[in-house]
């Protein structure tokens, strides 16, 4: 056997930023210039191929392999085992396809890339003349807007068309009773009878195994049918109705093996983990890699409506490509870009209103009053008693805080090109007012695209995205002075304002805390954010299967803080202003060659890859201003005045080798091999990370053909070795800090002694041995798919930071000590229920069980959680890491009720007689065991609903407001909530849940840490449910319009006695872990209920 193709084309008639976005620019202008020629790709295409003895199948795949011609055919219409030979030199597909197909009863058709194939049929009416045949004419459209480029072919003939730039076509010469077909790349073909009509309206539905047949993995893609490792693929229809203004909320619940918890906040943070925490004491957040450039900012500055897709890389074969970046799992974002032949003007607008979906439920000033006369008798007269009961004096704090949010998206595309050129500029405005009162967020984005064949080798793509966040957010961290916890515990008789125009102070129950609304309205900050990612890629085709593809690309983040106090709020005036800024610089230079020999298949690529980051930080903070007029704005108006910043540079080196090899499209393995060389290290900078994996195809067994139960079995397993390099860029360094000192005297002189970091040249990368084991498999005729995954992931030589005591000169220093384990099953079921002309049902259910669990500390008993509340909580906190507990531990008392004289009670554990921290055990842990998430996608004529669920099940939450509220110590001295008024020693015996408000000496610090306020949070939530009509724009005349209306956190079904089971409220990073000390509400951002009208526009 003898083969040789070669394909060849004719030839076609601030300053860094500022520079980036000039040479971006120049650019693309120059690839404006050079798309002057208007020639089809079938038109330009010539190939020399010879081929002996080779199957119909066999050729075409060979064809589709090596260029870009896409073949649509029915298998029973042509007979892909023929044995064919073929011999051209720099012929056209034409000249080809008619030695392919000559003497049989095929023909076919081209429009420019896609080539239809069909049988020769008699005519239906062999007697049908001339005067029994039309014009017809027509739209096709998708779900979206016009299909541009649908081929329109009467079946048995070669009479055919393709759609314009509307959607429209125009075909002359069909007979009454002819048969049309449509077809277009990623749709369902369909066949129409002609009949009595002359006019038609088409609607093409998507072909689900299409659009699946290629992921996206790290730097390059495959099929999925070929794909040995573990990706998740979430297309951006599956959240296209839900008001989605944070990129991240879109994966929630949504991808199997991934958890997403939001702050709620407009603009805030969100914590997502890929299958578990790997790490202690560094972060545990994925990797983000939008269009092949890793994004340090994560998602924040991206419009929902530009990206077409994510892949979530979940195994060690996945990620291991990116390294010792990859050990928590890797977010792919691939971006819309322009079609060829089509243009598209889109505008989306939405606006909700939402409320706050569940309150506390508070003391009135009546209540509290005579609770408190209770406590201190005759604090409260009788005649403010009165003006309390009627109304006319006290304060619903949660009224004054809350409000009635208003949230605004409107977002414009504009798209479209030719065979030459294609471009995307895209625009999005997002303004979020909460629901607590001078929280809210704006988001300015502007997005541009274009991808231009700059000759028959050589195709560019620049992209730059821009976006300017400003947002203003009060304290909702885990503390005492978190917003909402200090509004749940101010006394409810107080007024809001003095006479003086001060706010009131608390002198009841909260009593070190200042008044929650002047906090609001006089004492918030200020954050602007701007983003600038850009991005230049230039692909060679070198020689036929070989290209070298080299992508080059900005991430520029600047986030400036202000922050304004004033006296009428607190005793003295601040101010401070801040300015965080990063430049991430990064290249890679891609060669991938793809070949294709008889039954065998060969991808393989390498890749150098080299990163550079800066960052610098800048801080003025001042106290007591001589004028409040100014603000934040004068730093010399402050008496005193205190200064700080920081510098910081690292670099990455990498080289990357993966060969995916396919065998009968049956045997499938992956190998992967990535060194990555980390400025961040001393000694060992260099980490070698590998990863092997393989798949079975079954259902392409012969064997397999002989049945029709089960379609597209395959099983996969991977094993793989990930890292990270999630330190500091000079913690590994021995760093001395300033210090004053007096000699004897007042006066004080600078000094630097060792007393930050300890060196510690012999650091390492943290690494991740990950074990996968999937299956893959269809049944009913591919109308339920089901993909299931087992994985062990296991971190050694964790990166765990520990303390010098401080008689020994104080500081820390980082050692490579832990190993944490992660195991569990991830599933995800696709089922179509319902599939007719006028009907139709889709449910997807994704879960995952996980077990997370500390294997070793190197020696350490345990390593304590952050004191978040001091005074409140034990010092060691309330969570502890300690080998065979996961991460998140809980770690407190066990409460026994109320004994005879109404004082809480604990289980002794060392029964001593004492209850002290040795008593102390593992209680609960914040994270759970499954996590669920079910969508239902229902169809009827032109109405489209769609309902969105999710659960978490096996998590618990330490609710600490509920304590503040009913407890009487320190900080929150006097009782808030209404749960207690009925369920106190006083009105209830021992059977109470809480002592007297007389009752003294009670042990309210431990109550704090134990069950008594430890809840299930555990949840099942309708978390969306939209109802959307769609009317074209044969009825709306001037564009396709789609309504939306939709509801967020309809029900949620818990035992839950907080505001939201899934609510977090984070930690100050400078605390501690967001992992180890989770789970702790202390006024999490209340849930809120949102609802959304949109209507959606395509021209």
């Amino acid at each position: 056997m003898k083969k040789n193709t070669r394909f060849s084309q004719r030839k076609p008639n601030k300053k860094r930023l500022l520079r980036t976005m000039k040479i971006f620019l120049l650019l693309t202008f120059l690839t404006i210039g050079t798309c002057f020629a208007s020639e089809t790709y079938s038109q330009q295409t010539s190939f020399s191929i010879t081929t002996e003895n080779k199957t119909v199948k066999e050729v075409i795949n060979e064809i589709e392999n090596n260029s870009e011609f896409i073949f649509f055919y029915l298998d029973k219409a042509i007979d892909l085992n023929r044995k064919v030979s073929v011999k051209a030199t720099n012929q056209q597909i034409n000249t080809i396809l008619d030695q392919i197909f000559s003497g049989t009863e095929n023909i076919y058709s081209i429009s420019d890339r896609q080539i239809i194939i069909s049988r020769k049929e008699t005519p239906v009416n062999t007697e049908t003349n001339q005067k029994d045949t039309r014009v017809i004419s027509g739209v096709v459209k998708d779900d979206m807007g016009p299909v541009t480029g649908a081929n329109i072919i009467v079946k048995g003939t070669t009479n055919g068309t393709i759609t314009d730039f509307d959607g429209k076509f125009t075909l002359e010469n069909v007979p009454a009773n002819a048969i049309l077909q449509i077809s277009y790349i990623g749709y369902l073909p369909q066949e129409i009878e002609v009949g009595s009509q002359s006019s038609f309206n088409i609607t093409l539905k998507e072909d689900s195994q299409a659009l699946d047949e290629v992921v996206v993995v790290g730097y390059g893609t495959v099929r999925k049918a070929d794909l040995a490792g573990s990706v998740s693929v979430l297309d951006s229809k599956a959240f296209k109705d839900q008001p989605i203004t944070q990129v991240s909320d879109a994966l929630q619940g949504r991808v199997s093996g991934v958890q997403v918890q939001s702050s709620g906040v407009p603009g805030g943070t969100v914590k997502i983990r890929v299958r578990g925490s790997g790490s202690i004491n560094r972060s545990n957040d994925p990797l983000y890699v939008i269009d092949g450039i890793v994004r340090e900012s994560g998602l924040t500055g991206l419009n929902p409506e530009d990206i077409q897709s994510m892949q979530i890389l979940k195994d060690a074969s996945s990620t291991a490509i990116y390294g010792s970046r990859g050990a928590n799992g890797v977010v792919l974002i691939t971006t819309k870009t322009g079609k060829a032949n089509s243009r598209q003007i889109m505008f989306d607008a939405r606006i909700g209103v939402g409320t706050v979906a569940k309150r506390y439920d508070t003391l009135n000033p009546y209540e509290f009053a005579t609770l408190y006369n209770t406590y201190r008798a005759n604090t409260f007269s009788s005649d403010q008693l009165s003006a309390f009961q009627n109304g006319t004096a006290g304060t619903d704090w949660q009224d004054e805080i809350f409000q009635n949010g208003v949230t605004q998206d409107y977002r414009l595309t504009l798209s479209g090109g030719s065979d030459k050129i294609q471009y995307l500029v895209s625009g999005n405005f997002t303004g979020e007012d909460g629901v607590v009162i001078e929280n809210n967020n704006k988001r300015y984005q502007a997005r541009a695209n274009i991808t231009s064949q700059l000759t028959n080798w050589l195709h560019l793509t620049a992209d730059v995205n821009a976006s300017h966040n400003v947002r203003k957010s009060a304290n909702f961290n885990t503390g005492k002075d978190n917003i909402v916890n200090i509004a749940m515990n101010y006394a409810p008789v107080l007024g809001i304002m003095n006479d003086d125009g001060t706010y009131v102070r608390d002198n009841y129950s909260a009593l070190t805390q200042l008044n929650p609304v002047g906090l609001l309205k006089e004492q918030m900050g200020e954050s602007m954010t701007d983003i600038v990612n850009a991005r230049i890629d230039l692909k060679f085709d070198i020689l036929p299967g070989l290209t070298f593809t080299t992508s080059n690309g900005i991430d520029y983040n600047d986030l400036k803080g202000y922050s304004f106090g004033t006296k009428k709020v607190d005793s003295k005036s601040s101010m401070g202003n801040n300015d965080a800024y990063r430049m991430t610089l990064q290249t890679t230079n891609n060669f991938t060659y793809t070949g294709k020999w008889g039954d065998h298949a060969l991808t393989a690529t390498a890749v150098y890859e080299a990163t550079q980051s800066e960052y610098r930080y800048l801080s003025v903070n001042g106290q007591n201003l001589l004028t409040e007029s100014v603000g934040w704005w004068n730093a010399n108006m402050a008496s005193s005045r205190t200064v700080d910043n920081k510098y910081t540079k690292w670099g990455l080196v990498s080289g990357v080798a993966r060969v995916m090899y396919n065998f009968k499209d049956r045997y499938m393995v992956t190998g992967t091999l990535r060194a990555d060389g980390s400025s961040k290290f001393t000694q060992d900078k260099w980490g070698w990370f590998p990863s092997i994996a393989a798949a079975w195809s079954m259902g392409n067994e012969p064997f397999m053909q002989k049945q029709n139960v089960v379609q597209d079995l395959k099983i996969r397993a991977s094993y793989g070795v990930i890292g990270s390099q999630a330190i500091d860029p000079y913690e590994t360094l021995g760093l001395m800090k300033q210090e004053l000192y007096a000699f004897g005297g007042t006066s004080k002189y600078t000094g630097y002694w060792i007393g930050q970091t300890k060196a510690t040249p012999e650091l390492s990368w943290e690494t991740t041995h990950q074990f996968d084991l999937g299956v893959d498999f269809s049944v009913l005729n591919r109308r339920l798919n089901v993909s299931l995954d087992y994985f062990d992931k296991r971190t050694k030589d964790g990166l765990l930071k520990r303390t010098i005591p401080s008689y020994d000169g104080g500081g820390s220093y980082w050692v490579n000590a832990a190993e944490i384990s992660n195991r569990g099953v991830d599933f995800s079921v696709n089922a179509t229920i319902f599939d007719t002309p006028d009907f139709g049902w889709n449910t997807t259910i994704n879960g995952t069980y996980l077990k997370n669990e500390v294997k070793d500390l190197a020696g350490l008993d345990f390593i304590s959680g952050a004191n978040v509340v001091s005074g409140m909580i034990p010092t060691d906190g309330v969570s502890r890491i300690e080998v065979g507990q996961p991460i998140g531990s809980f770690y407190g008392y066990e409460w026994q009720g109320l004994d005879e004289t109404g004082h809480d009670t604990f289980i002794d554990r060392n029964e001593d007689g004492i209850i002290d921290s040795k008593d102390r055990t593992f209680i609960g842990k914040a994270n759970p065991d499954f996590t669920l998430g079910w969508n239902n996608s229902l169809r009827w004529k032109n109405w489209d609903l769609n309902m969105f669920f999710t659960g978490s099940f096996g998590a618990d939450r330490l609710n600490l407001l509920r304590f503040t509220g009913t407890a009487m110590t320190g900080d929150f001295a006097f009782v808030t909530l209404r749960e207690y008024m009925n369920d106190n020693f006083a009105t209830k015996g021992q059977s109470a849940r809480y002592p007297a408000v007389t009752i003294s000496g009670n042990d309210y610090q431990s109550a704090s840490t134990s069950t008594k306020f430890l809840e299930s949070a555990s949840y099942f939530r309708l978390d969306n449910i939209s109802l959307s009509y769609n009317l074209p724009k044969t009825v709306a005349k001037f564009a396709d319009l789609r309504f939306t209306f939709s509801c967020q956190n309809v029900f949620t079904i818990t035992g839950y006695k907080g505001m939201d089971p899934a609510g977090i409220s984070f930690v100050n990073p400078g605390t501690g872990s967001i992992d180890i000390n989770d789970g702790i509400d202390l006024g999490a951002y209340p849930l809120t209920r949102s609802y959304t009208f949109g209507v959606r526009m395509n021209f």
